[in-house]
């Protein structure tokens, strides 16, 4: 079984949203797409969400995605 692959996700101000970075392509993410977001070592179920700011939903707790920071996700 392969091990599963970790995405940079950065933000795009032409897109005026979050992509993803997979071999060499960048892909728009959307609200409501569900992936793991890598915090420290290990990935934490969340939801991208759009209010005034993107941000991500955890099981108990949201925060906000900072613009100039770059995350790692994979798709769940």
């Amino acid at each position: 079984m392969s091990k599963p692959k970790w995405h940079k996700v950065t933000y795009d101000s032409e897109y005026d949203g979050w992509v993803v970075h997979i071999d060499g392509k960048k892909y728009g993410l959307h609200c409501g797409e569900c992936m793991e977001l890598r915090i420290g070592d290990r990935g934490i179920a969340c939801r991208l969400e759009l209010d005034r700011d993107w941000y991500v939903v955890m099981r108990e707790a949201a925060f906000n995605l900072r613009k100039n920071e770059t995350y790692q996700i994979q798709f769940v």
